[in-house]
């Protein structure tokens, strides 16, 4: 006989698959000790294969299939029936088993005549190659093997009733009927496990038993369940409301297990009255008769708005339960005393702005959410100035006004009640970043996205992970985008990226070249680059580098403040250096770090502060950086690159990924150490003759675009070329 069946029920997801079915085979159970069997009712193209991929790999697996969606419970009762193993596991086709999980769990469930036997649930938002236990709370995992006793069986489950990492003895459930709830999508597993602990005689604890839990970042594409119920949220609990009656009787004789059902009823119900929901009068009556009933001790142990919720709904006051839900989900919002700026300004804007007409000739830009006035829209606000004058009014967002600003255009500080008011009543709105959450754009406003440069690192939908501070990326991202009227690409290489990463129409994309790269092409190029030097103080016999390098996904304070970890030896810099380099140090604009550098006076020019990092290309020699995407833009200089990528391999396997191969692609070489670099600069001409073919190869591909001209074609697609508003 075999030992163990593994049940997957498969919905959705055929991306998460290589992991779920990988870790299996990475168990190293032997041949014939085991069976897969994967029940679901995805339509997705694909499935079929990949099961026959994991055959040839020697994954024992059989795979049944059926369109009509009928949820998880009916798999895995299905998975029960065909299963001809001693013992039962069920995995989720999105999770992952860790390495010697299995075997733990078999060998404990052996050695102890067990019925049950459970390990380690760990959540993660990460796949198996990016996945850490270090990253991870070790207090609480499974010490040692240990019995469970009735109390602890009872205890077992807290918030969550799940059937996931719990190797159970399939005579069990056969013998005694034990099934999922197949009527149902949510909840499923509540009534087998409760019926599951009234039978077990000995339960376990097993250590070293890990389970991966994934949670899901795309639920525009793969949502998880729990994320699709926020589409169907009557759904939910009317799901629960089954469940928990058709319970009750199963666990009537154990006060535990009873209390812990009822603890899941009043949380949901909690949950979706302070999130919004508005009770159909229906499922109201339902959840009213259940909080007087069984569910009513419970709710002592919520704090005093959750009682006033629960108890209002307990006594049909659902007007009292909505109001309350409603003044939870300011609190949350609110920052300070009286709540948070914004909230107050978009409360005034839909209370009055919104209602106000819109001025046709008003354009609002906005740079790196408002920390300067650079970029591409500082040189496409340059241009309609010259060109219409003052025939529209200009609107800045910037939270300090720059004295190199041109014209008198209105400014107001990001999320301002300034920045409300004129995002709602202006036509057009040039962002080079994503727009605030709060923005709402009507059909008549027009909105240009220019971005800020070509991608090297992985965007937003082709991100596996995400290791930012975040995990909302994708969903933001695909929000926003929403949005877009027209999106600026340098080269048909973002347009192909932009289209698939941003999920935006390729209608919608002008492949014009970046207005920011304009100056590069610029007549006055060298007086504008001799300006630049006299400004910063930089000594007319030295020649410039210029150091840029971007930020690291994983190293923040918090969504959009980063660290910054200083791999530069500037000391041996400068002593091989000084005699004839200064540097410039140039951050991204995400580090929240503030650099002190005034002990390398003379040799190191701090310039992350400088508005236009386009004027620093032009007076740099070469440019030092690692992942930015500056590099795209400073090819056009035709000038050496070199790069500096001190931490490559985690960088290209474990962080956001490539679109480029960085060993054969890039202009330049890669250099892993201090002194490869200081080498790297000295021997600067050797360099350029080695990679001249590839630098010309690269500057066709993502340069060819770009030719002073961008500025106007943006202008003239976007306004129409006319001399009017």
């Amino acid at each position: 006989m075999k030992t163990v069946s593994i049940i997957i029920p498969f919905s959705n997801g055929l991306c998460y698959l290589d992991d779920c079915f990988g870790s299996i085979l990475s168990q190293g159970l032997e041949e014939g000790s085991y069976e897969v069997i994967c029940l679901g009712d995805s339509p997705e193209e694909g499935i079929v294969a990949k099961v026959e991929e994991y055959e040839e790999k020697g994954l024992p697996i059989r795979y049944v299939q059926w369109l009509e969606k009928k949820g998880a419970g009916y798999a895995r009762n299905k998975g029960i029936m065909m299963a001809e193993a001693e013992y039962l596991y069920f995995l989720d086709s999105d999770d992952y088993i860790l390495d010697g999980c299995m075997s733990r769990l078999i060998e404990c469930a052996k050695a102890n005549d067990a019925d049950l036997v459970r390990g380690d649930i760990i959540t993660t938002y990460y796949k198996s190659e990016s996945f850490g236990l270090n990253k991870y709370n070790h207090k609480k995992l499974i010490k040692e093997d240990r019995k469970l006793s009735d109390v602890e069986l009872s205890n077992l489950f807290s918030t969550e009733v799940t059937a996931l990492n719990m190797l159970i003895r399939r005579s069990l459930v056969a013998d005694n009927n034990i099934e999922f709830d197949d009527q149902v999508l949510y909840y499923t597993d509540i009534p087998f496990v409760m019926q599951l602990l009234n039978v077990t005689s000995i339960g376990y604890l097993a250590k070293d038993a890990g389970l991966a839990k994934r949670k899901r970042n795309d639920p525009i594409h793969y949502p998880s369940l729990n994320q699709s119920a926020k589409k169907n949220k009557d759904k939910m609990v009317e799901d629960l409301i089954h469940v928990y009656q058709n319970t009750l009787p199963v666990v009537k004789d154990q006060p535990k297990r009873r209390n812990t059902i009822s603890v899941i009823m009043c949380k949901t119900i909690y949950k979706q009255c302070v999130n919004g929901w508005h009770l159909s009068k229906e499922t109201a009556e339902k959840c009213s008769a259940i909080l007087k009933d069984g569910a009513n001790g419970v709710v002592n142990k919520f704090g005093f708005a959750g009682r006033i919720i629960l108890r209002s709904i307990a006594s049909k006051r659902y007007g009292l339960a909505k109001f309350v839900g409603r003044f939870l989900r300011w609190r949350k919002k609110k920052k300070g005393k009286f709540g948070n700026k914004i909230q107050w300004n978009r409360f005034i804007d839909k209370l009055i702005f919104r209602h106000l007409p819109r001025k046709k000739n008003w354009v609002v830009f906005e740079s790196f959410f408002g920390k300067g006035y650079n970029d591409s829209p500082k040189y496409l606000y340059e241009y309609m100035l010259e060109k219409y004058g003052n025939q529209y009014k200009y609107i800045w967002i910037i939270n300090n006004p720059s004295p190199n600003m041109k014209g008198k255009p209105k400014k107001a500080k990001l999320h301002s009640l300034r920045h409300v008011y004129y995002s709602t009543r202006a036509k057009y709105h040039i962002y080079n970043v994503r727009q605030p959450g709060w923005f709402k754009k009507e059909e008549d406003m027009v909105f240009l996205e220019t971005w800020h440069g070509t991608p090297l690192k992985k965007l937003a939908f082709d991100l596996d992970d995400i290791h930012a501070a975040s995990q909302d990326h994708k969903e933001t991202f695909y929000r926003d985008s929403r949005l877009w009227d027209y999106l600026i690409s340098a080269n048909p290489f973002s347009t192909e990226v932009f289209a698939r990463a941003f999920e935006v129409d390729k209608e919608k994309i002008l492949e014009v070249g970046y207005p920011r790269n304009d100056i590069l092409y610029s007549p006055k190029a060298d007086e504008i680059a001799k300006s630049v030097k006299e400004k910063l103080g930089i000594p007319s016999d030295k020649k410039v580098v210029l150091y840029a390098p971007t930020w690291r996904d994983n190293e923040f304070y918090g969504p959009g403040r980063y660290k910054f970890s200083m791999a530069l030896d500037i000391d041996l810099m400068k002593e091989e250096l000084a005699d004839d380099y200064v540097m410039l140090f140039r951050t991204h604009y995400h580090i929240a770090d503030k650099l002190d550098l005034s002990q390398y006076e003379g040799f190191v020019y701090n310039v992350s502060t400088y508005e236009d990092v386009s004027e620093l290309y032009l007076i740099s020699d070469m440019c030092v950086t690692d992942y930015s995407s500056v590099f795209f833009d400073y090819a056009n200089l035709r000038r050496p690159m070199l790069f500096f990528v001190y931490d490559f391999e985690e960088y290209k396997d474990e962080l956001r990924g490539m679109y480029l191969d960085m060993e054969t692609d890039l202009p330049g070489p890669l250099l892993k150490t201090n002194k490869e670099l200081v080498n790297a600069i000295k021997n600067i001409d050797k360099i350029n003759a080695e990679y001249a073919d590839r630098y010309n190869n690269f500057y066709d591909r993502f340069c060819s675009v770009d030719d002073g001209n961008a500025t106007k074609r943006v202008i003239e697609t976007m306004f129409g070329g006319g001399d009017t508003p």
